[in-house]
């Protein structure tokens, strides 16, 4: 009987300890999701650094852009196909930080924006090419011929602005009717990428309103960049910043070599255009003021 007490007992003891052991490698193993979670972080973080820069270049050296208006050729959907492929490839880059939903609406949002510019140019009958889209910079639309005025060049400079309040008006509406945070969040996005752009800085739409208001307002731009670049240290900021100084300097230095008239503007037409940049300017600063306080605040 003593003899088959102890067995009894080793075999006890030999379970427990057993159990003990793989409750420590379970507790060992706990914290493994954790990892895997901050593994993928650094690896999106290292995607998003990467895709930023791919798309600066893909701003900047437009020769990229060969193959793709090539292989649209080829397709017969030309300006379409360029159009198309440069939305996708945005859309791609912002799901990785936001999720595809909003990825679609900023995108949305952006060409809207755009397309403002495109319907007041072809009011003034200038012939520009659809929007063309780069990952975490923007959007842009090309002049295949120049303004002959800066009141042309404001024109069209405020329709970007305008048709994107209204976009943004109608993401605040529907959020309201539906008590949506999404909604909500996306009419912040279209409140502040109008205000932004109405930062008087060339070649931001403001910078291009305010040569028919008063070049001078461009000094209150480069200020505005200035302190955006410190407090944000954005380097898209820096770029813009740089591109208006080039522009404020190139455009005092030759003054006396402008084209005869080019920045001659009427008095009726500057103070309408000057009613219409700080409504647009107010309105959208006030909502963008108040969906940041709402959305921080839920």
């Amino acid at each position: 009987m003593l003899s088959e007490d102890s067995k009894n007992k080793e075999t006890l003891n030999s379970e427990l300890i057993q159990k003990h052991y793989e409750a420590e490698e379970v507790m060992v193993q706990e914290p493994e999701p954790v990892q895997a979670e901050a593994r993928t972080e650094n690896k999106r973080g290292w995607w998003v650094g990467i895709l930023a820069v791919l798309g600066l270049l893909f701003g900047k050296l437009k020769f990229l852009l060969g193959p793709v208006l090539f292989l649209a050729k080829l397709l017969k959907l030309g300006k379409f196909m360029t159009t198309g492929i440069s939305m996708v490839i945005m859309i791609a880059s912002y799901t990785f930080i936001y999720g595809w939903k909003y990825a679609v609406g900023i995108v949305v949002l952006i060409f809207i924006h755009e397309m403002g510019h495109l319907y007041f140019a072809r009011i003034r009958k200038l012939d520009v090419s659809l929007p063309v889209f780069i990952p975490f910079v923007g959007a842009f639309i090309r002049m295949k011929e120049q303004p002959q005025d800066v009141k042309t060049e404001s024109f069209v400079a405020v329709g970007g602005p305008l048709i994107g309040l209204l976009g943004a008006l109608i993401c605040f509406m529907i959020a309201l009717i539906a008590h949506s945070a999404f909604w909500a969040a996306l009419a912040y996005f279209g409140f502040f990428m109008t205000v932004f752009n109405l930062i008087p800085a060339y070649p931001l739409d403001g910078g291009r309103i305010a040569a028919s208001l008063s070049p001078v307002m461009w000094l209150v731009g480069i200020v505005a960049m200035v302190l955006v670049t410190i407090i944000f240290f954005n380097p898209i900021a820096l770029l813009i910043l740089i591109v208006a100084v080039g522009k404020a300097w190139k455009v005092w230095k030759n003054r006396d070599q402008q084209p005869e008239g080019y920045y001659q503007v009427e008095r009726s037409f500057r103070v309408k255009m000057a009613v219409a940049y700080f409504l647009i300017f107010a309105v959208s600063s006030f909502f963008t003021f108040f969906l940041h306080e709402l959305l921080l605040n839920r």
